[in-house]
């Protein structure tokens, strides 16, 4: 085994250590004995123990938790029951249903969580006998037509399609939208396990051929986007839940020191008092004492138990102030515990609004962030009254890369005018991919003829940019459209002059920056 091996082996082993330490603060809160196991686990860790002794620990940890959930676990039999009636749902969702019917079959699945077994495929086979009679119910044509499942189960070759259905015309899906499903699934393949999904999706987006093909990718993504917000919801209820525990335990620790100083105050005025009872018997024993042994006796006496008392009430302190002792630790594990899962929750959080407004591809803010960013400049604008320009900018003949060279080549032009476009403006601008190959900018303090001037300086530079991909070079140009902020604008009608301004750059001839001004009246 190489150096590199042994030291990616360690870098691994320390990893996986870490992710372990951190895994065991979940368990934090459910049983003291748990707390303290996972804690022997923690340290056993930091200080490199043993092999055997972490799994001895982590054996101890597996048992405590399997009696812990015996009293909450759902019976084994009925478990495989529900996943079978889960598998059994999904094979009906992948079949090749008709659309309605797998809406009414979905509706089901959502009582999965709740309802038994039993009930379940009771009401998947209601939705399909209820389906089946609709379906031969409805008024048929002339033509003999076969039965519902003779349609769904026939092959190929056995089917036959009327001349009235082959002449029927298919909606061709507008490029548009082809882009927006794209740039959905863009945002789906920057969030972590979902990257195989989007590939798939891409795929079907290519082959798509008609209107009525949409139903099955959007509810695709539609799924994909509501597992993904359901997660992230579970994550934060399982997180408020533990942190509800603590509380809990915070506040438990607290009526339980109160309860400790109270208890502590009895107990020392009630040893005061013994020890001055004990000292004004003394004192009489003295003033009463007929012979000096026996007044020696009682002073005896009266000193043995009060030292006693006092031995009574410091072993007493002592074992309350263990226990106190041992709650202050618990608290600090919960309260590192709490913290650790917020730190990384804030993490995870920034990371995702970090993602939902970046695009995948060019790395740029997307549409969402534009639209942030835009009500941001937008406010300060109508407040201060100081010039704001917006530009949109289109690769010219883009579609014609893409057919040429491939999407593979479209998404390296994209990257690269990405990347140049970002370094050429100034630290106030913004830029965003705004979808397909159109890119929008905002300029802060910038008037129209001045934005005019930095956009044409900016196309020349798009020219002189060479994108290279398998050994080819691809030339770009770029088409550009400009409106300045003015009157008593709005942010729609301002984008709406500049696209306006694009589509005459467009018709001029491409490769041109055209600006378009607010009309008089407005």
């Amino acid at each position: 085994m190489s150096e590199i091996q042994i030291q990616e082996l360690v870098e691994e082993q320390a990893e996986l250590k870490r992710c372990v330490s951190r895994l065991s603060y979940v368990g934090m809160g459910i049983s003291d004995e748990l707390d303290e196991l996972l804690k022997q686990l923690r340290d056993g860790i930091k200080s490199d123990s043993d092999i055997n002794e972490l799994k001895n620990i982590t054996e101890k940890i597996s048992k405590l938790l399997l009696t812990i959930e015996d009293e909450q676990v759902i019976p084994r039999g009925k478990i495989e029951v529900i996943e079978h009636d889960a598998n059994f749902m999904q094979l009906f969702k992948d079949s090749r249903l008709p659309s309605d019917l797998k809406i009414e079959l979905q509706k089901v699945q959502q009582k999965i969580q709740n309802d038994e077994a039993v009930k379940i495929s009771k009401s998947i086979v209601d939705v399909i006998l209820n389906y089946v009679n609709s379906v031969e119910s409805t008024p048929k044509p002339s033509t003999k037509k076969k039965g519902f499942f003779s349609n769904l189960f026939q092959s190929n070759k056995q089917q036959e399609i009327s001349d009235e259905h082959r002449a029927a015309p298919l909606e061709q899906v507008p490029d548009e939208l082809r882009t927006s499903l794209q740039h959905l699934i863009d945002q789906l393949s920057a969030i972590d396990h979902y990257q195989e999904v989007a590939i798939k999706l891409t795929e079907k987006v290519m082959l798509l051929n008609s209107i009525a093909e949409l139903a099955d990718i959007l509810e695709l993504i539609t799924g994909a986007f509501v597992n993904i917000a359901s997660h992230e919801h579970e994550q934060l209820e399982r997180f408020l839940k533990s942190l509800d525990k603590r509380i809990e335990r915070v506040n438990s620790f607290i009526n339980n020191t109160s309860q400790y100083s109270q208890q502590v105050t009895k107990n020392s005025n009630l040893l005061d008092q013994e020890i001055k009872g004990s000292v004004i018997d003394i004192k009489n024993d003295v003033e009463s004492a007929t012979s000096l042994p026996e007044l020696k006796e009682h002073v005896y006496q009266k000193i043995d138990s009060i030292l006693s008392k006092v031995n009574q009430f410091c072993t007493q302190q002592e074992s309350n102030e263990k226990k106190l002792q041992k709650s202050i630790n618990s608290l600090q594990e919960q309260l590192r515990a709490t913290e650790d899962e917020s730190s990384r929750l804030k993490e995870e959080f920034a990371e995702q609004r970090m993602r939902a407004q970046t695009d995948p591809l060019t790395h740029l803010p997307n549409r969402y962030s534009y639209n942030e960013r835009l009500t941001q400049e937008y406010n300060r604008w109508r407040r201060y009254r100081s010039p704001l320009s917006l530009v949109i900018c289109d690769i010219d003949h883009f579609k014609q890369v893409n057919d040429e060279y491939g999407h593979a080549a479209g998404d390296q032009v994209l990257k690269e005018i990405a990347h140049y476009l970002q370094a050429s403006l100034r630290e106030s601008d913004f830029v965003a991919r705004f979808g397909g190959e159109e890119f929008v900018i905002l300029l802060p303090e910038t008037p129209l003829i001045d934005a005019t001037k930095a956009m044409n300086k900016l196309r020349q530079g798009v020219k002189e940019v060479k994108v290279t991909y398998e050994a080819q070079t691809i030339s770009i140009a770029m088409s550009i459209g400009i409106s300045e902020f003015e009157n008593s604008d709005t942010a729609k009608a301002v984008f709406s002059r500049a696209d306006q301004a694009l589509y005459r750059a467009k018709e001029k001839g491409r490769d041109q920056v055209c600006c378009q001004r607010a009309s008089k009246n407005s």
